[in-house]
């Protein structure tokens, strides 16, 4: 048998509450997600919602629960309203535009010159990064999720795009259970409580201020990544 990758790890969350995960790669963050979406079943130990084990919730039933916003967003080559209604075929025209305003999609949408029928090509590749993400988070929101994971929605694109996917995901996450992985540790201050996991156990867990000055391991992360981004700031400086 493999070494387990979580270990002992209990956690209650409030509905409604923002969970961060945080942690090195590798030390179970992504496993944690997996479990909640029920892409593999736990060894040991069970995962509940509303007092209820998830393996005895039908996965169709769970699936129409939880809304996934992750690095890699899902498109398939329809147009760009089918992919933002896919799971969702009772919506309007008008329900796939409200979703696409809120997610700081529409304004891009309207400028290209097939607007919401603008076929996106296979895995969406007739669109940038950033526009990837808002189709894939005018999705969720149109899906209405009870319960949110966020696997690294904003790591791949730039800041100017970083700024609305943050704007559209606060809109987003307003009245959700969400968990949210983002390599970029300052884009998770707004939740309102931060889980560092090392060696597949939970290590810490508090507010973003609190575990600074607890001055442990998110307080060695942060310090780490401020370091980091500030010699990349004056390596690309103008000379």
């Amino acid at each position: 048998p493999g070494k387990p990758v979580l270990k002992g790890v209990d956690l209650d969350v409030s509905p409604g509450e923002m969970i961060g995960l945080v942690g090195k790669s590798g030390v179970g963050k992504s496993t944690l997600i997996n479990l909640i979406c029920r892409f593999y079943d736990p060894d040991k130990g069970q995962v509940e919602i509303d007092g209820h084990d998830l393996q005895s919730v039908r996965l169709e039933d769970l699936r129409g629960q939880v809304g996934l916003v992750s690095q890699e967003p899902f498109l398939f080559s329809g147009t760009i309203v089918e992919n933002i209604g896919y799971g969702k075929p009772d919506a309007s025209f008008g329900d796939i535009v409200s979703a696409a305003r809120a997610a700081n999609a529409h304004e891009f949408i309207v400028t290209k010159p097939e607007g919401y029928d603008m076929l996106v090509g296979e895995r969406g590749g007739r669109l940038s990064g950033g526009e990837r993400q808002r189709i894939s988070i005018a999705r969720a929101i149109l899906h209405d999720p009870r319960i949110l994971i966020l696997d690294e929605a904003t790591s791949a694109v730039d800041t100017p795009t970083e700024k609305k996917l943050q704007e559209a995901i606060q809109r987003l996450i307003k009245g959700r259970t969400t968990f949210a992985i983002a390599h970029r540790l300052s884009t998770l201050r707004s939740a309102h409580r931060l889980v560092v996991i090392d060696e597949g156990k939970v290590a810490e867990v508090g507010t973003h201020e609190e575990l600074m000055e607890l001055e442990g391991i998110f307080h060695k992360l942060v310090t780490t990544q401020q370091e980091t981004t500030a010699v990349m700031a004056v390596g690309g400086g103008r000379s």
